[in-house]
């Protein structure tokens, strides 16, 4: 097979890992100066299995969280699939456990951050189904992030997950939800305190055990010389009941009880994590050489999603420039058409500037989907939020207001409190919407996956759903 260095813009480094549903490597954007996970997954032949994958982009893309590995973009070949992803130097939990055992300090830690995720992945509706240690990433901040949404899913999806991460709803063919990582969650724990998973016997996992008995007492499991908090223990087997009902729902909950277990051990304690796990990380050096991935990805990759710069940005620029640009528009007057922008007591003026609009001629969208339609739902998005807003820029402009050049320095003539620029780019499959809000030196950022073949009021949902969560 011919080969490359290059993933699409993406020069890789080295290969970070090599798993069951795709390899992990280390590249490097040099058009952002930073360093990148890429996951490069074969295509399966058959279109429907194909566009499944690209929805793993769409659940990964709507997750944002510090405890979530974040994506990037997505290059697409004739043959192959890669996911650009936020690069988390460190280990992985599964080095981690195999070194050393952590800690009390540490393993509050890392289910606390676990819970803070799943708590995310249930605000969108998103299943991980695959919560294993190998999955949970301990960064060199000494905090965790989840990462592999691959086989992510929406609630009342069932299928199968690694063996550590099964449950009694897998092995019975139920839908899974949030309790169902909660179980895993619970098993990781259980892990972490005692050394053993609570359903493996001899290095694998019991199938019959883990649908017809209860686990082991945690506190028999433990040494004898350790005593756990009898909030914790009675967390650990609440989430390793066989019958989800019978386990917690919200993973807010089980943040709140690891918080109130971890109020109880020394302060000191509870700062080890980084300092146990830092022998586990991976050697980071410059003279790694770049290994060979497929051609296609490097001559012929496609991006399929617009790239994000920091926490979330969908394009690239320059920081300072990003400054000066919100400094300008809040230190001048705004003229958009030959009209100044007039400010009535209670409104919010917003500037919108002209949407980016790349529509693949194989897309098929709703027909109403433009510039203009874009810009509507938006604003409609920032009202439901802001209430009165007097919007400016080149499209969609409302309401106009004329004032002569003797108007001109009153109090009434302002710039804008606010700037959004929006963007969406479409291929056959998939599209995807991002909206920027810039007020004073500010930004916050929002992005969505949407499918060409949803529904118009489905479009309209998403883009006003996007659009309102940058004003919390």
């Amino acid at each position: 097979m011919a080969t490359d260095v290059r993933v699409g813009p993406y020069r890789i480094v080295r290969l970070i890992n090599r798993g069951g549903q795709g390899s992990v490597f280390l590249g490097y954007d040099k058009r952002l100066q930073r360093r990148v996970a890429i996951k490069i997954y074969p295509l399966p032949p058959q279109r429907r299995a194909r566009k499944q994958l690209l929805r793993e982009a769409q659940v990964i893309a709507s997750l944002d969280s510090p405890r979530i590995v974040q994506i990037y973009d997505v290059i697409e070949s004739s043959d192959h699939l890669a996911l650009v992803m936020e690069y988390v130097p460190g280990c992985d939990l599964e080095e981690f456990l195999a070194a050393l055992r952590p800690s009390l300090g540490s393993v509050l830690v890392i289910a606390a951050d676990l819970a803070a995720a799943l708590s995310v992945a249930r605000q969108q509706g998103v299943v991980h189904g695959d919560l294993k240690a190998g999955n949970v990433l301990i960064a060199t901040t000494g905090r965790v992030k989840l990462t592999d949404f691959g086989i992510a899913r929406r609630p009342d999806a069932a299928g199968p997950g690694s063996a550590a991460a099964l449950t009694p709803e897998h092995c019975r063919g139920q839908p899974l939800d949030t309790r169902s990582d909660l179980f895993a969650l619970g098993c990781l724990l259980y892990r972490m305190l005692t050394g053993t998973h609570p359903f493996y016997r001899e290095g694998q996992l019991d199938l019959r055990m883990l649908q017809d008995k209860p686990a082991p007492p945690l506190q028999d499991a433990v040494p004898a010389e350790v005593q756990l908090a009898p909030e914790l223990v009675e967390l650990v087997d609440n989430l390793l009941q066989r019958n989800p009902q019978d386990r917690l729902a919200n993973p807010r909950v089980v943040r709140q009880v690891l918080r109130q277990v971890s109020r109880t051990i020394p302060l000191a304690a509870g700062n080890s994590l980084l300092a146990e796990a830092r022998p586990c990380f991976r050697p980071e050096s410059e003279d790694d050489l770049p290994p060979a991935v497929p051609a296609g990805l490097g001559r012929d990759g496609r991006s399929r999603l617009a790239p994000k710069s920091g926490a979330g940005r969908w394009y690239s620029q320059p920081r300072w420039l990003g400054r000066a640009t919100a400094a300008a528009l809040v230190a001048a007057v705004v003229v958009v058409g030959g009209f100044f922008v007039l400010r009535f007591p209670g409104e919010t003026a917003v500037h919108v500037a002209a949407p980016v609009l790349h529509l693949g001629q194989r897309a098929r969208l709703p027909a109403e989907i433009s510039a203009p339609w874009l810009v509507r739902e938006v604003i409609g998005g920032v009202r439901e939020r802001l209430g009165p807003v007097r919007v400016s820029g080149p499209i969609g402009a409302s309401p106009v207001t004329t004032i002569s050049s003797r108007d001109f320095g009153r109090d009434s003539v302002a710039a804008p409190d606010e700037q959004l620029e929006l963007g969406l780019r479409c291929v056959e499959l998939l599209c995807v919407f991002a909206v920027t809000r810039t007020f004073g030196e500010q930004q916050a950022n929002g992005q969505a996956v949407l499918f060409p073949d949803m529904s118009l009021q489905q479009w309209r949902n998403i883009v006003r759903s996007t659009t309102a969560a940058l004003y919390p």
